[in-house]
């Protein structure tokens, strides 16, 4: 039985309210099942819709509704709440997504979208204003057929590219591709990696569970452990696309889908790698933002001058929308990678310094791990 089942399951046992499981069971949806949006900024003159997600056949469908704004040329957004979503199937049904946190929409969590349908995202802003997305054929995607690693002493440069930071392990997949039909694809990936710090206070140390400034002129930034066992969630920053149309029908082999840093010389970690099967509209969406992203660094680096994707404004032309809402086969697969294997690589830790512990305290002090986008308490099924 998959993990998030088996939460389900005892949920009802511990005989929690149905309101309350049913929005637990959401939550847990956003942060392990659902085709993840990127987090991406734009360069905008004016304050704009930004809008992601995806329809998968796999369980889990989020979107994401935000505003994305300028204001003295810093760029940031802010949730669009309280919308009124839905996806629209081809066959005339409609799904209804509810807000599981500020400006992120879920379908229900047995929902999964069928290969050969079409879909279509619909929603309301809360001043009344209409939106609406094209509609996205589902794609099936083929099975990865392998996947492999290889050992790069000096894999990941500064951002000169002059000086090692991290040796890495690169990781490769192997897949056939359809001949009958043209294929676009999108691969990328969520990275588990054991955390033991789970707060930093800033200038400060822990008190009854809440960082309090210490008075002196050059305080310390203290770390604090986390009090049970935890995971760091790290997505991968790049965008990895093909079009198939120079192996149409051959085997795609020695794809490179990931370099991953060695945040421990031996501890192993957890890679899921996803494998979306694109429309050729979503295709050329990604390929702008790869594009911007090269000029840029990545996608978390300098904004990208707005991209408008496939959602518009039903009632008025003038209103753009950025971001894309596509639907995609999609293939989950788990890939555990074992640093053991390799001798004398150069490490960068998570915190990317050596922590700091405070020790005045006895026993220290420890802080829990928050269950977020990028963080989790729950044991990720395929942990070695």
């Amino acid at each position: 039985m998959p993990l998030i089942n088996r939460l389900f399951y005892c949920l009802q046992f511990m005989n929690i309210r149905p309101k309350t499981t049913l929005f637990i069971w959401l939550l847990l949806s956003v942060f392990y099942g659902c085709v993840e949006p990127y987090d991406i900024t734009y360069s905008l003159n004016a304050n704009v819709l930004s809008v992601e997600g995806f329809v998968s056949d796999q369980a889990g469908t989020t979107v994401s509704i935000n505003i994305a704004r300028n204001s003295n040329n810093s760029y940031y957004s802010e949730p669009q709440k309280k919308c009124i979503a839905e996806i629209r199937a081809g066959d005339g049904s409609t799904i209804q997504l509810q807000e599981v946190a500020d400006g992120i929409y879920a379908a229900p969590a047995n929902f999964r979208g069928k290969v050969g349908q079409t879909y279509q995202l619909a929603f309301k802003t809360p001043d009344g204003k209409t939106y609406e997305s094209s509609k996205e054929l589902l794609s099936t995607s083929p099975e990865i057929k392998k996947i492999y690693q290889q050992f790069d002493q000096n894999g990941l440069l500064d951002n000169l590219g002059k000086n090692v930071v991290s040796s890495t392990v690169d990781v490769y997949l192997d897949v056939d591709d359809p001949k009958e039909t043209q294929n676009y694809y999108l691969w990328r990936w969520k990275l588990y990696e054991e955390q033991s710090i789970c707060i930093t206070c800033t200038g400060g140390r822990l008190v009854n569970g809440q960082c309090v400034k210490i008075n002196s002129r050059n305080p310390p930034d203290y770390d604090y452990q986390c009090d049970k066992q935890c995971w760091e969630l790290i997505y991968n920053s790049t965008i990895n696309i093909l079009d198939d149309k120079f192996v149409n029908g051959r085997s795609i082999t020695g794809r490179l889908i990931g370099k991953i840093p060695f945040y421990s010389p031996s501890q192993g970690c957890l890679l899921e790698i996803e494998q979306l099967s694109l429309s050729q509209q979503a295709y050329q969406y990604f390929q702008l933002l790869s594009n911007q992203s090269q000029n840029t660094g990545t996608l978390t680096d300098t904004p990208p001058a707005a991209i408008i994707g496939n959602i518009r404004n039903v009632t008025d032309s003038q209103d753009k929308v950025v971001g894309f809402f596509g639907a995609a086969g999609t293939r989950k697969v788990q890939y555990w990678i074992n640093r053991a294997l390799y001798p004398n690589p150069l490490v960068k830790t998570l915190l990317g310094r050596t922590p700091n512990y405070e020790i005045t305290s006895f026993p220290p002090s420890a802080y829990p791990c928050v269950l977020s986008r990028t963080r989790t308490p729950i044991r990720p099924e395929g942990w070695q």
